[in-house]
């Protein structure tokens, strides 16, 4: 690699980890300094479990990221199967006032959410934030599970149905066995998105307690504390966990499920 190419890739490296080292770093810290490590130290993050608002945030963004990822799988996979197998001259539209969620700006698409919950009525809870996690999430797992479904050999799908199987006995055996790393790895990415997300929690989050990242966002109003540090390392954690999970599940083989190829077969 050349120098000032391997330089370029470093510097980029130091602005997008160093923060988040040095959050890490002061998490561990004996005192409550932000600026001189005096010491190795789990005492913020005893104070953190302790803190029962704290963990009941944690509860809510956990239970809201399941429910929000449940929700996009199914509509999102649903979505996928009718862009690829449905008529162009209908899906087409569709799937591009889909894939628009992708460009348009999260904020936009809160309030949007917000003005409609308003408008009808509809008080903002635990199910409004669903609602909104699973409406910008979806669109992640209809493109990832959308791509795995138009690489798929469709004469694998011809063969079965010559040997007389029908239309969900195709789907069932030949179809989702090769989607399930891709549903794995975007309903990871669904989750990570969800968990984490900041705007949409802040707009849809209800008079009960707000979802970890808009509790963070509230303890900042006191000032940076390594608490904050320390709750802000567990999350980057739980998230990173996840996303390399995704990862390797989207990119694992499927050897074990795949059905073999024609030319293996023969």
């Amino acid at each position: 690699m050349p120098i000032g190419l391997a330089l370029v890739v470093a510097l980029v490296l130091v602005l997008l980890d160093l923060p988040l080292l040095v959050t890490m770093l002061f998490s561990f810290n004996s005192s409550k300094s932000l600026s001189d490590f005096t010491g190795f130290s789990l005492r913020w993050y005893g104070q953190a479990a302790a803190n029962p608002e704290v963990i009941s945030a944690l509860m809510l963004s956990l239970g809201v990221a399941a429910a929000a990822t449940a929700v996009a799988v199914v509509l999102g996979t649903a979505l996928s199967f009718g862009f690829v197998y449905g008529t162009r001259r209908v899906t087409r539209p569709i799937e591009a006032v889909t894939l628009s969620t992708l460009i348009t700006p999260e904020l936009a698409t809160a309030v949007g959410l917000m003005t409609l919950f308003a408008t009808t009525g509809v008080p903002l809870s635990t199910g409004t934030l669903i609602i909104g996690h699973a409406t910008f999430t979806l669109v992640y797992v209809t493109v990832l599970v959308g791509n795995r479904l138009r690489t798929l050999d469709p004469r694998l799908e011809e063969a079965a149905a010559d040997l007389g199987a029908g239309r969900l006995r195709v789907l069932h055996t030949v179809v989702f066995p090769q989607l399930r790393s891709a549903v794995a790895g975007a309903a990871a990415l669904a989750f990570v998105l969800s968990f984490g997300d900041f705007v949409t929690s802040v707009f849809l989050t209800g008079t009960q307690v707000a979802p970890l990242p808009v509790r963070i966002y509230g303890m900042l109003r006191f000032g940076l504390t390594p608490e904050i540090n320390a709750v802000g390392t567990a999350m980057v954690v739980v998230t990173v966990g996840i996303g390399i999970v995704g990862l390797w599940l989207q990119r694992a083989k499927t050897s074990k499920h795949q059905p073999k190829t024609l030319k293996e077969s023969s």
